[in-house]
């Protein structure tokens, strides 16, 4: 025969330590339930934030790539002054965003076209802080190099140049700043040294035409 459930007694119950622990959570919340309130407003008001900034920040990308937009145009026609116009109020309202380091890449280039070499630097050197897009990195290295070329720092134009080198670029761009780098240390009486780079590149298989023609010009010239 089957044995009669026993019977748990309330004090067995209030003894039940699983049923005590929900106990002192529900009273602990209602103790603690204004601070439990202002903790989960916080967090909201937390995620809203958060929110609105993100907003903000993808608005101020999309009117910064519109004003860049316009700016190029206008570097295009060759309407320096308007161009350099706007690059500069890109520069300065839109601080930390891709369309800024552009900006600022074109500023130094206006700035070298107009021989105002200290201008350029300044410029050229805040956009390879923060690189991007990295297709402009070429142009600003080259741009760097012949600055300091022109004041005959010759060592500075060759720093600048290994750094081109070893970033992670196309081959043809690396052999390219490889060439000119030669061609600094040909002019310092440097032939050795520059004899074996043009070895090291004349070994390359798929060297396009172009290079090829340059390293062998720079041969004939040592």
């Amino acid at each position: 025969m089957l044995k009669p459930k026993r019977k748990i007694t309330r004090k067995e119950i209030k003894k039940d330590p699983f049923l005590e622990s929900i106990d002192k959570l529900e009273y602990n919340f209602e103790q603690n339930k204004k601070t439990y309130l202002y903790i989960a407003i916080g967090l909201i008001a937390s995620i809203l934030v958060i929110n609105i900034l993100l907003n903000k920040q993808s608005q101020k990308n999309i009117d910064s790539n519109s004003d860049l937009g316009m700016a190029l145009v206008a570097f295009d026609n060759e309407d320096y002054d308007n161009a350099k116009f706007q690059f500069e109020t890109i520069v300065s309202e839109y601080s930390g965003t891709n369309s800024s380091n552009v900006a600022n890449y074109y500023l130094g280039k206006i700035s070298f076209e107009n021989n105002d070499l200290v201008k350029s630097k300044t410029y050229l050197n805040v956009y390879l802080k923060d690189p991007e897009p990295d297709i402009l990195i070429p142009g600003a290295i080259k741009m760097l190099s012949n600055i300091a070329l022109k004041s005959s720092e010759y060592d500075k134009a060759i720093k600048f140049l290994d750094r081109g080198i070893r970033l992670d670029l196309n081959s043809d761009i690396i052999n390219n700043f490889k060439l000119i780098k030669v061609s600094i240390l040909k002019d310092q009486g440097k032939p050795e040294i520059a004899q074996k780079i043009l070895d090291e590149i004349l070994k390359e298989e798929k060297l396009p035409n172009h290079l090829k023609r340059l390293s062998e010009e720079l041969i004939g010239m040592m």
